[in-house]
Parts: structure tokens; sequence; C-alpha cells
């Protein structure tokens, strides 16, 4: 992350004529003033003639990939969208890339740039690697760090590179619909028993069918789950609805990890 040297090539963004029907702008963040002042630095981020309507920029998958980790961990508003540019610059977002550096006086073995947003393992060595490599826990790591020493650790920030990425960074923190994060109810057959606290000591209250769509408005710390469709541990409990919780165990979120905000 700090050690970053290299620029990736300019994202190819689709692009969509706007029609009549387009969806609303659910976040409206102006581009940082640099942005502004140079007009378009990439592909996806054409600035239209004045009077002239441009095309839109269509949210890709890795935007809105990144757009919800990023607010997972925190991010909202403006810094959701800067967060969000800055990985799809330094990795596309991608959670296994990685990017070796050659030794310095720091690092005299050299150094990893990990993950979505480039975590360093020498300048950033309490990030472990499997946090590194994992999406959402990237996301949580990152946003710590940002809480330390704002954007300044991110080479493609102090460059400027992120601002070829901004439109379309923009278009998946749209695209995402207001943040709300769902997950899919995997039992393997029967129904999920909804309790009113994180723990099966907690009363039933409901149960929903395996395969339904759950809306996770925030997750927290509970009862140590098993999962036998998974075959892992977890602590994590989802809320989906006042007093309402159900295990993360056998809920797909697509990570293992916390996804959603804590309550």
């Amino acid at each position: 992350m700090r050690l970053q040297r290299r620029r990736l090539r300019t994202a190819m963004v689709l692009l969509a004529a706007l029609t009549a029907m387009a969806a609303p702008v659910l976040v409206a963040v102006a581009p940082p003033a640099a942005l502004a002042a140079t007009g378009a630095r990439g592909a996806g981020t054409a600035t239209p003639a004045p009077g002239v309507e441009g095309p839109a920029i269509q949210a890709t998958e890795r935007s809105m990939r990144c757009a919800r980790a990023a607010q997972a961990a925190g991010w909202s508003g403006g810094p959701l969208v800067t967060a969000v540019a800055i990985s799809l610059a330094e990795s596309w977002c991608t959670a296994n890339a990685v990017h070796s550096n050659p030794p310095n006086a720091d690092c005299p073995y050299g150094s990893l740039d990990r993950g979505a947003w480039q975590i360093n393992n020498c300048y950033q060595s309490w990030v472990s690697d499997s946090c590194a490599y994992e999406l959402y826990c990237n996301a949580r790591a990152a946003h710590t760090i940002y809480g330390w020493s704002g954007w300044t650790p991110w080479t493609t920030y102090l460059n400027g590179d992120y601002l070829d990425y901004w439109a379309e960074a923009q278009a998946g923190v749209n695209a995402i619909g207001g943040g709300a994060i769902y997950g899919t109810v995997n039992t393997g057959g029967g129904s999920l028993y909804i309790r009113s606290g994180p723990s099966t000591s907690y009363q039933v209250v409901g149960s929903v069918a395996n395969g339904a769509t759950v809306r996770i408005y925030c997750q927290t710390r509970g009862q140590w789950i098993y999962s036998e469709v998974y075959q892992v541990w977890t602590d994590l409990w989802d809320r989906i609805g006042t007093g309402q919780y159900v295990t993360d165990a056998y809920v797909y979120t697509g990570s293992n990890g916390q996804v959603a905000p804590s309550c």
C-alpha cells in the first residue's frame, strides 16, 4: 500500500445512454476539486460540454462489490466514494491481489501489498494475511488505517490515479441502493429460527424458510454456532428486524466475516 509505485492500466468502464427511465441518483457527491479542475482523467469519466447531456456511467460488478465492503467497514458519503475509487485504482477491488515491493531501509526483506486496498505487510504487519485477502476484513483494516492517517498511506491517492475511477466508484455507490445488505438463508433443508437476541437461549419469535432472502440491518457478536452447511464456527448474528436475530452460520453473504455495520 505505502510502497506501491506502479500505476494500474486505465479501467474500461461500460457506458450506457441515458434514458427517461434512468434510476434516480441515490448518493450525489461532487468529485474532488482536482477532478473538477482538470476534467476527465480516464475512461468512464468524460465531462460533457456545458449544456450538453453526456453519457451515464453504468455501475460495474467490481464497483458495487467494493462499495458494499467499504460501507460495511464504516465509510459513508463522499469518503465512501473515495474509498471505492482508491480500491479500484489499487487493485480493481480484487480480494486476492498482491504486489511485491523491493527491499528498502524500513523493510529490508521486501514487502507485499495485499488485497483490495493493497495493505502492506511490512508497514501494516498487524493485518494478517487471512484478513488482508478477505474483502470485508481488508476493508475494515483499511478503514482503521484511514482513521489514523487519512488517505495519505495510499499512493494512488497521492498521485491522483484514483480520480480515473471516480465516476465508476460513484456509480457503484449509487447502485447499491443506499447500502441495503441482503443474505440468503441456506440451512440445507429446514427453516432457520428467528430469536429475540443473539443466542439460542433467547426466545424463538419466528422462522425463515431455507432459500429466503433476508435484509441484514446490522450484525452483532453472540453465541458461537457451528454451520453444518459451511463447516465453520461463527459468533456473528444478523439482525433482520426489530428484536429479530438469526445466526450468520446459515446465511450466505459472500463472506465468512462481518458484512454489515455493528448493532
